[in-house]
């Protein structure tokens, strides 16, 4: 059984949140051994999977670099709204295989995990870069106040876990599968994007979510792995 959201165990998190928790998009109902069965009635055992609840569909928004709407039929756009959240995400662009980190929305640049304040860092500030930390990412978006707003951040682990979405593929991904609707969100790597949050019991373990399989997982915060920017929309 798929279930949209994240290990609870050994988070240190913070997060305020109001909106409406995203389905996972599961539409199929699986055994315990993640074999697809039909999806039965409430008297059967196998019944209450996520593939029988479709409670809140995800939708999204194309915007532009001023954060007005665009058509779906867009061509180009810079951010994405979840309509359930009222997230806006970063979009990132020219995955080329070549790193350039003049662009912060470069697809292919990688950042260690770096969080200087103890409020926030769980504990350990992780591994300072030159222009290649999370915090060097973020400070780059606020900075040039990208949208027109200087309120960027990196997302919590839950926040990540928002847009996985599990109706692209099944429990056994082959090699070019990604848990991510790659419609609103283009040149999404099949690797670890970091979260905001550390690990509770090894503070230099930092949560992350594995877009190739859908999954979180903690890691060491100075291993290099992708991000993308969010904030809220108000």
């Amino acid at each position: 059984m798929k279930k949209k959201g994240i290990v609870l165990f050994g988070v240190s998190c913070a997060l305020v949140f109001s909106g409406s928790v995203p389905s996972a998009g599961q539409n199929v109902c699986q055994d315990y051994n993640g074999d697809v069965i039909p999806c039965k009635e409430p008297s059967y055992r196998y019944y209450d999977r996520d593939g029988h609840y479709e409670i809140h569909p995800t939708t999204y928004t194309k915007l532009d670099s001023d954060g007005n709407e665009l058509s779906d039929s867009a061509a180009s756009w810079t951010m994405v709204r979840d309509n359930d959240t009222g997230l806006i995400w970063e979009v990132k662009r020219n995955m080329d295989g070549v790193k350039d980190y003049n662009d912060p929305h470069d697809s292919d640049n990688i950042y260690t995990w770096y969080d200087p304040n103890p409020n926030t860092n769980g504990g350990d500030a992780g591994t300072r870069g030159d222009g290649t930390d999370t915090r060097d990412f973020i400070v780059t978006l606020n900075n040039t106040q990208f949208g027109g707003y200087s309120n960027w951040r990196l997302p919590s682990i839950k926040e990540l876990a928002y847009l996985v979405d599990y109706s692209v593929g099944s429990d056994r991904p082959d090699r070019n599968t990604i848990y991510i609707n790659t419609t609103y969100f283009p040149n999404t790597m099949l690797s670890y994007y970091w979260s905001s949050t550390s690990h509770s019991y090894f503070p230099y373990y930092g949560w992350a979510m594995y877009f190739h399989f859908g999954k979180d997982d903690w890691r060491y915060k100075n291993t290099a792995h992708y991000v993308r920017a969010v904030r809220y929309g108000q």
